[in-house]
């Protein structure tokens, strides 16, 4: 039974899970836990819009780039229990994309000739295979939306992921009107799939 709440926003419904759902699904394993960590990456994806909006020297693919990286390692202490539930999911990976924004923002700060030695001794465990493996599945999304490039990639992103109207979109890109946005946003969509499903088959 899918525990979670309803809730309304410009017309449409959102399911809000709870935190008891995605610790159940995460813990669980196999496909119920590609299911909960998609839909716990849906739920906070707002996360990252305010990220870009608090740490101005991040770019969009960095801001992304950290909760990508709060996801997976939220995901790895669900799974080996660090988690305790002493405050809220969301609580939680707030405080951890924090931290990897602070992470990526000393090191773009940091010295190019920072010794090499250094480097790996600052080396975060995100960066081990296990977890680039697990990232797989949001940077393949990230890839394809590259490679489809142009209108697609900025309507997407504008839409889903900023939070964009149709009509703001169609100011921003110089489309007629926000239908006109709806059509081209379908199309990409169907795109994106297709290169999605190509490249599950490889």
């Amino acid at each position: 039974m899918v525990s979670c709440k309803i809730a309304l926003s410009y017309g449409r419904v959102i399911m809000r899970y709870t935190d008891d759902y995605f610790i159940a699904e995460i813990q669980a394993g196999g496909h119920r836990q590609e299911r909960g960590i998609r839909r716990l990456y849906e739920q906070f994806l707002y996360m990252a819009k305010q990220g870009r909006q608090k740490y101005r020297s991040l770019g969009d693919d960095e801001v992304l780039s950290a909760y990508n990286l709060a996801v997976i390692a939220l995901r790895n202490q669900l799974v080996e229990g660090i988690f305790r539930g002493e405050s809220s999911i969301s609580t939680y990976l707030t405080r951890i994309y924090s931290n990897k924004c602070i992470d990526l923002l000393r090191s773009k700060n940091a010295r190019p000739t920072e010794p090499l030695e250094s480097a790996r001794e600052t080396t975060s465990e995100e960066d081990s295979l296990k977890n680039l493996i697990l990232s797989d599945q949001i940077t393949r999304v990230m890839e394809q939306l590259q490679q489809l490039g142009g209108p697609c990639k900025q309507i997407l992103l504008d839409s889903d992921y900023w939070g964009y109207s149709a009509e703001e979109i169609a100011q921003r890109i110089g489309f007629s009107n926000a239908a006109s946005v709806n059509s081209k946003k379908y199309t990409c969509l169907q795109k994106l799939r297709q290169a999605l499903l190509r490249n599950a088959e490889m």
